[in-house]
């Protein structure tokens, strides 16, 4: 008896490469841009690439945030995003992270004094995917037995820094590199992330929102 072979078994295929590829860890180590004071103090973090707490920091008590605007000043000619788009950019990732805050039952104030933390950070890298190399890269993937590993799907760069409000005690510092969507894989990411100019960028914002929540959480609640 002979088996009729499905149309969609070559898609599955593709699919299940891809996952496996997209499992793989998407943080790295940037480029130091002069944000951050002393980056030789950063060490492999637990919930970003690079971290560094002053010893004897407490985050413990803490229940009000105030999160700076988006720095952009530091990419210098890392980005061919116009002043427009980078602007846009900041204030959304700015909102991501101040609407993670309150998810998480933290108090987000414009006000820095009394016992808040200032969250500051800096975007340092913006690259978009190329997208006419994209699509050259799958139409070849398309002709090979096994998907090409090759994408371009841009990268961004962050640096940040947390401080006491009352008195600019540094509290600490972080950064980290994101290749495409980061660990934000979904189907929109893995299908026309590559292809459109932000949906990557703003992939990795959400993903960085949420840790930082994450993060911010679980210190606090530390003794």
């Amino acid at each position: 008896m002979r088996l009729k072979k499905s149309p969609y078994l070559p898609c599955c295929v593709l699919l299940l490469f891809a996952l496996s590829f997209s499992g793989c860890s998407t943080a790295s180590v940037g480029t130091p841009s002069g944000f951050l004071k002393d980056y030789s103090a950063l060490q492999d973090g637990t919930y970003f690439k690079q971290e560094y707490v002053p010893h004897g920091t407490r985050f413990s008590g803490y229940k009000t945030v105030k999160v700076a605007p988006v720095n952009l000043s530091h990419l210098d000619d890392q980005s061919s995003c116009d002043s427009n788009e980078l602007e846009a950019l900041a204030r959304d990732f700015r909102e991501d992270v101040e609407a993670q805050l309150k998810k998480n039952s933290f108090t987000v104030s414009s006000d820095p004094s009394g016992h808040t933390l200032v969250i500051s950070l800096a975007l340092t890298n913006i690259e978009t995917p190329d997208r006419l190399f994209n699509v050259g890269m799958t139409a070849a993937s398309i002709m090979s037995p096994v998907p090409l590993p090759f994408d371009k799907d841009g990268k961004t760069a962050l640096e940040g820094k947390i401080v006491d409000g009352t008195t600019g005690q540094l509290l600490m510092e972080f950064a980290e590199v994101r290749s495409g969507a980061g660990d934000q894989r979904s189907l929109k990411t893995m299908t026309v992330g590559k292809y459109q100019k932000f949906t990557n960028t703003r992939a990795v914002f959400a993903g960085w929102a949420q840790t930082l929540a994450k993060m911010l959480k679980t210190l606090t609640a530390s003794t």
